[in-house]
C-alpha cells in the first residue's frame, strides 16, 4: 500500500473538501512525549476558553461547517453521526482539561483537531502494508464493503456496510466510516505503531 486515492465522486460531492495525508517513518510511540503532552494540555486549555464563547461545541463556526457541509452535501445527520472533531470539543467542554492520554501520536492528532476544528485521524501505515497492496481510498461504500467496529468483541466479523456511505477504505475493508464517525479495529494506531499514515479532511 503505497497511495492514497480521493474517489471522484467524492469530489463532485465535495468540491471544496480539502483532504492533507502525511506518512511518517520509524516512529517511537510507545516512550512518553513531553512535547505532545504540553501540545495536548495547552490546546485543551485554549480550547475550552474558545468553546465557551458558545452555546455548545455544535455552535463554534468550525464545527458547523461540517455539520452544515456534510448534511447539504450527502443528508448526513450530525445528530446520528457526530464528526470527531465535535465529538472531542464536546468531550473537552465537559472535561475542561486534557483528555485522558492514549498514546503519543493518538493524542497528537487528537489535540490538532480540537487546536484546529478539523477532523484529523492516523492508521498504521505497516499494517495496511501488510494487508494489501490496494490503496488506501476516501470514497463512497458498495455494498461489497464490510466494518468491524472499534469496540467490537474479538469473536465478532466484520458486517457489510451499506452502499453510498463517505468512508476510508482498503480494498474492501472500511477503516471509518461516514468519514470521521466511527473508526474500525483494523489498522489502529498502538503503542507498536512505528509507520502512520495521517489524514485530516
Amino acid at each position: 500500500m503505497d497511495r492514497f486515492v480521493l474517489a471522484h465522486d467524492v469530489t463532485k460531492m465535495l468540491p471544496k473538501m480539502q483532504v492533507v495525508i502525511v506518512t511518517a517513518y520509524n516512529l517511537d510511540n510507545q516512550s512518553k512525549n513531553p512535547s505532545v503532552d504540553a501540545f495536548a494540555s495547552d490546546t485543551a486549555s485554549a480550547a475550552v476558553s474558545d468553546l465557551s464563547a458558545y452555546p455548545n461545541a455544535q455552535s463554534h463556526p468550525r464545527i458547523a461547517l461540517y455539520r452544515d457541509t456534510l448534511k447539504a452535501a450527502c443528508n448526513l445527520s450530525a445528530k446520528k453521526f457526530p464528526q470527531s472533531n465535535e465529538s472531542l470539543c464536546k468531550r473537552i467542554l465537559k472535561e475542561k482539561a486534557a483528555l485522558r492520554p492514549i498514546n503519543p501520536l493518538v493524542d497528537f492528532y487528537n489535540s490538532v483537531s480540537i487546536k484546529y476544528g478539523v477532523t484529523a485521524g492516523a492508521f498504521d501505515l505497516g499494517e495496511l502494508q501488510a494487508r494489501s497492496t490496494k490503496p488506501l481510498e476516501l470514497r463512497l461504500s458498495t455494498t461489497a464493503d464490510t466494518f468491524k467496529a472499534l469496540d467490537a468483541k474479538p469473536e465478532e466479523t466484520a458486517t457489510p456496510v451499506a452502499a453510498g456511505e463517505l468512508v476510508y477504505v482498503q480494498d474492501t475493508t472500511v477503516l471509518t466510516r461516514h468519514l470521521a464517525w466511527r473508526q474500525a479495529a483494523e489498522a489502529l494506531v498502538t503503542e507498536k505503531t512505528k509507520n502512520v499514515i495521517f489524514m485530516s479532511e
